[in-house]
């Protein structure tokens, strides 16, 4: 998401560029000035991409689309502006038409918008190494290698505003069945178990706090979120793609840059991931369960240690 932002404002300074040098050499008509247009309306649909990790974020970058928009828009109506009068400049002793006056100044403004834009988008920055750290370390440690292979756990949505998320474990899925007392209804029918705090709820929480995320109520705007945070706040991996697929959603973190957490697993491989994921599984989960508001389930781990990445496998229950 940042690199197609740098990548747009870098653009943005080329057409502009081009703009003040026909603007000096006088070479300018209303063909260029449609053209600009277009390219513009092209470039701000492409601005007003949502960002729902980042909304302090997406205010200050809201001002920099503001002053693009105005840009192109003058540039675009400037080719009507004709016949209007000269203003006087005594200090140099000469007449300057308005319409030149106005796109020296859109101009202008188009350029501090591009470096604006830069300078907004270079200052966001991810979370320091040593709270990310503090939170991989809240992820319990637990031997899963006397759990059976089917085993499973369940991400529940909250029953009212202001809960948590919590995850249960089936009695099935832990290491003293007989202590586990609670009770979840999960798919119509009850189960016996054991209620825990996610391991990933320590970044959740920080999240919503320190960088005021909300998670969106569409499928897909929630899919991008997970994205955003993976990508631009925790920085993570380089790319992350969430998919839809029949059935489940899928979760692929390329180049994921935490990837000896998994292969530190590889003797418990995949049970313990599926039961006790690692924080940063486990707050995918919990954003998919609280956005989605339904009962999700981390039902397989795919690890591709030659391309540095992983695939999750969620599963989705009514």
């Amino acid at each position: 998401m940042k690199k197609r932002y740098l990548a747009v404002s870098a653009l943005l300074g080329w057409l502009l560029l081009i703009i003040v040098l026909m603007i000096i050499s006088g070479y300018v008509n209303a063909e260029i000035y449609f053209v600009l247009g277009l390219i513009g309306l092209m470039v701000i649909a492409i601005l007003i991409t949502p960002i729902y990790s980042r909304p302090r974020y997406a205010r200050r970058l809201l001002v920099v689309r503001m002053l693009g928009a105005a840009l192109f828009v003058a540039l675009f109506f400037e080719q009507f502006l004709v016949g209007l009068p000269a203003i006087s400049i005594p200090l140099i002793g000469a007449y300057i038409p308005i319409e030149r006056v106005i796109t020296v100044a859109t101009s202008l403004v188009g350029v501090v918008c591009v470096f604006a834009g830069a300078v907004v988008l270079n200052s966001a920055r991810g979370i320091s190494a040593k709270t990310l750290q503090e939170a991989l370390n809240a992820g319990v440690s637990v031997d899963c290698r006397a759990l059976p292979r089917d085993s499973m756990t369940y991400y529940l949505p909250p029953e009212r505003e202001g809960d948590n998320i919590l995850q249960f474990i089936p009695a099935s899925a832990t290491a003293s069945p007989q202590e586990s007392r609670d009770v979840a209804y999960i798919g119509g029918r009850s189960l016996r178990g054991q209620y825990h705090v996610p391991s990933g709820m320590q970044l959740f929480e920080m999240l919503k706090r320190s960088y005021s995320l909300r998670l969106p109520v569409r499928e897909e705007d929630v899919l991008t979120a997970i994205q955003e945070v993976c990508e631009d706040v925790l920085e993570v991996a380089d790319r992350v793609v969430p998919v839809r697929r029949e059935g489940y959603i899928l979760v692929e973190l390329q180049n994921y840059r935490l990837l000896s957490i998994c292969t530190e697993l590889k003797q418990d491989f995949p049970v313990c991931c599926r039961v006790h994921p690692c924080p940063i599984c486990s707050l995918i989960a919990c954003m998919l369960t609280e956005g989605l508001g339904l009962t999700c389930s981390l039902e397989h781990v795919h690890v591709e240690p030659d391309a540095r990445s992983i695939t999750l496998y969620f599963v989705f229950i009514p």
